[in-house]
């Protein structure tokens, strides 16, 4: 094993147990820039950490470099802690666990934090100590296999672990998080806070099976300190490079393992509710159980999970897949419902970077014009924007602490050091809750530092929106802000002029931003005093030749006769009746947040239902409505989709009530080169004073459901709406078996 930039490097040994503890310390890369101390809890510090954070990411820069006394304190930026794909083995290899303990948030102090940590077991696994920060990048290239041996060893003295035995009578639900007399109120389970020490992985931004080993955010691991060593039977699983497609297909050991653990948990849940004096929970045994029998996969597991899948390489002369990966910046989290926002505010998310792997792909063309060679090194930026909290804000009587800054790879306000005129490729991950208030600009521009965006949520542009710019040149509207789960790709060519600049987020008038990161621009001198530009950069110093975007990414054509039309469009996202902005309002009912809907209903509210319906290899339009005054992003799993139109409602007369003769609709809607996403924040609607009438914001997207049959969701990606009941689920059957095999066999969540 050898260490370069920051990463696991992988000789492609036998790899070692699951378990084995090493000694490897790994550093952080980049010297503290001249000027500079190491972080403290002094003013500066504190000031940052108090500044309120927008519900999007959007940078700005100031009109000139400051002085170099502004980044006083200020860490050295460094990319986080990385697993490499074995080049020679065509595969991602790593084990990802899941564990707690105490964590110093910068600018607020030690708290009690569920971590990931990640290494290739080929090599030892590192010591990690106290660091906060994201989980560790996974690299990976079109055509690999990924195998993620996942680790849940969650103490649950540490955490609440809120099964429904763990309620006393008089609480509004049986297994809802609960915190003295302000939560959880009215919520009812399952659209509460809870499970939070239940877990799994979502791979955001992937084209795969959302069923059995793959992108199943429905699987339920709970959690296990002390583990059986599953070394040798997930290296069964891993080892023939084939993935399994049903459960039976898995090496009898594990399964039966598995469910002999789950029966115990049920026993011993039913000997906690006898003790609490309540009725014994249904058994998961039983549901597992019911599941097998259908030939499908059980819900409910014990500690440990073996993730693995295909990244799909789309290629015109085989009918393999009939659309592959998009190469680019996507990112992996937690995604158990109830606890996506804790385990969010915990930093259970990391970047997953898949690269091209061949001549004119994404990658390859970056490199190529540079002459970066075969790998990014020091010219790559990965910024995983996080924030840090113990507690939920529902969950307590005072304002958090960690919830109220935004870091950068579990640092506050680190330092960027770029020599003049160098160009880096930085990749932007949005892994924020979402859920704090504020409003919204774009990355301004700027005379010294130039931008050029080559990817949106991990798709690469094509050759007409690379030329353009949409989102730089505020085509789209917002501009170039990132709603959480959004990612972006972007080469930034430093200024000529040697200095600090000042990264903030959401500047608004007088208002400057909260400080996200700073760049300290460094150069060479000549005779006469003048910085001399970096020699390695090309002139153009973008890429002049941009490459044709893949078969698969092309503009989806209008859907015709017959195409099935979605039943269920338009997707509406609503709180209840009448009311007319967020927060504790006294409305009806008095003196509480909203309740999340979408299309009239909570998540599981009539029961286990699939709400959105479509068959395979099926073209659709779909119409995104917003009721409510909060932008909430929409993200659906497994397909990403085309932004066909965007109707953003604005009063005529700002100094005038709405009313139908003072409201009026702007629309955005590109005659083609659609853009690609996989979230996008609704536009908000705008309601009258008294509530009773609603001009919504609406977005067409355009999707198509190839490869992949299972079930999924779709939901509002600030994470604690979600948790609150703002999902549905989706399914995608085969087109003869549409709409029979909707409603069969549905999965359920504890």
């Amino acid at each position: 094993m050898k260490k370069v930039n920051n990463r696991t490097v992988n000789s492609g040994q036998q790899p070692r147990s699951l378990n084995h503890q090493g000694t490897n310390h790994w550093k952080a890369e980049g010297a503290l820039p001249p000027g500079s101390r190491q972080h403290s809890t002094g003013k500066a510090v504190k000031c940052a950490a108090a500044v309120a954070v927008a519900a999007f990411i959007a940078l700005s820069l100031l009109d000139a470099p400051v002085t170099r006394a502004q980044n006083l304190g200020s860490p050295p930026f460094a990319n986080p802690h990385e697993v490499h794909y074995r080049a020679r083995e065509k595969r991602l290899h790593a084990i990802l666990e899941l564990s707690g303990g105490q964590y110093t948030i910068p600018g607020v102090g030690k708290e009690t934090l569920r971590q990931f940590h990640g290494w290739d077991p080929a090599g030892y696994r590192p010591n990690f100590g106290n660091d906060l920060g994201p989980g560790p990048t996974l690299r990976a290239r079109l055509g690999d296999l990924v195998e993620i041996s996942f680790l849940n060893k969650i103490d649950d003295s540490q955490f609440p672990y809120t099964f429904d035995t763990d309620s006393k009578p008089g609480r509004s639900s049986f297994g809802c998080d609960k915190s003295g007399n302000v939560y959880p109120g009215k919520d009812i389970f399952p659209n509460c806070f809870h499970g939070s020490s239940t877990a799994n992985l979502h791979f955001h931004g992937t084209h795969t099976s959302p069923d059995g080993l793959s992108d199943n955010v429905l699987v339920q691991i709970l959690p296990q300190v002390n583990q059986p060593d599953w070394t040798h039977t997930f290296n069964e699983i891993f080892k023939p490079r084939k993935v399994p497609q049903k459960w039976h297909d898995l090496p009898e050991p594990y399964r039966n393992k598995q469910l002999e653990m789950i029966g115990d948990h049920d026993k011993e849940a039913a000997e906690q509710a006898k003790k609490n004096g309540l009725q014994p929970p249904e058994p998961l045994l039983e549901k597992d159980l019911k599941m097998i029998d259908a030939g499908l996969w059980p819900q409910y597991l014990m500690g440990a999970f073996p993730n693995f899948f295909v990244i799909p390489e789309y290629d015109p002369k085989k009918d393999e897949y009939k659309a592959g990966q998009a190469p680019g910046t996507h990112w992996y989290h937690a995604h158990k419902h109830g606890s996506t926002s804790q385990d969010i505010f915990n930093g259970l998310a990391g970047a997953l970077i898949i690269e091209s792997n061949h001549e004119g792909g994404y990658d390859h063309v970056i490199r190529k014009y540079y002459k970066w060679g075969s790998d990014y090194r020091n010219h790559e930026k990965i910024f995983v924007f996080q924030q840090f909290d113990s507690t939920q804000n529902l969950e307590r009587t005072v304002k958090g602490k960690g919830s109220k800054q935004v870091l950068v790879n579990g640092k506050l306000t680190p330092t960027i050091t770029m020599m003049a005129g160098e160009v880096q490729l930085w990749r932007f991950v949005n892994a924020t809750e979402g859920n704090t208030q504020g409003i919204i600009t774009g990355l301004q521009k700027n005379p010294g530092f130039t931008f050029k965006q080559t990817a949106q949520d991990g798709v690469q542009f094509s050759p007409y929106n690379y030329e353009n710019q949409p989102f730089l040149s505020d085509q789209v509207p917002g501009g170039f802000a990132l709603a959480a789960g959004n990612r972006a790709d972007v080469l930034v060519q430093a200024p000529l002029t040697a200095g600090v600049v000042t990264f903030r987020n959401n500047p608004t008038g007088t208002n400057p931003g909260a400080i996200l990161f700073f760049v300290e621009v460094k150069c060479a001198t000549d005779s006469g005093g003048k910085c001399i530009p970096d020699k390695s950069t090309p002139n153009p110093p973008f890429p002049t030749a941009w490459p044709k975007i893949p078969d698969f990414l092309v503009d989806l054509p209008t859907p015709g006769p017959k195409d099935i039309p979605n039943p269920d469009t338009p997707v509406k996202f609503q709180w209840e009746p009448l009311r007319t902005g967020g927060g504790l309002l006294p409305a009806n009912p008095p003196s509480y947040p909203p309740h999340f809907m979408i299309n009239g209903k909570q998540f599981e509210e009539t029961g286990p239902k699939v709400d959105q319906c479509m068959p395979l290899n099926g073209l659709q339009d779909w119409v995104l409505e917003n009721y409510t005054t909060i932008p909430h992003p929409f993200h659906i799993h497994i397909n990403p989709f085309q932004v066909i139109k965007i109707e953003t409602p604005v009063l005529i007369d700002s100094n005038k009530p709405a009313s139908n003769d003072n409201v009026k609709y702007t629309t955005y809607a590109p005659k083609d080169n659609f853009i690609w996403q996989d979230v996008i924040a609704l536009t908000n609607a705008i309601i009258s004073t008294d509530g009773k009438q609603i001009w919504p914001g609406k977005i067409t997207i355009r999707q198509k459901y190839l490869d992949f049959t299972g079930t999924f969701v779709l939901h509002c990606h600030i994470l604690a709406h979600e948790d609150r009941g703002m999902m549905q689920l989706v399914r995608v059957v085969p087109a003869n078996q549409y709409p029979g095999a909707c409603q069969a066999n549905l999965p359920e969540h504890h």
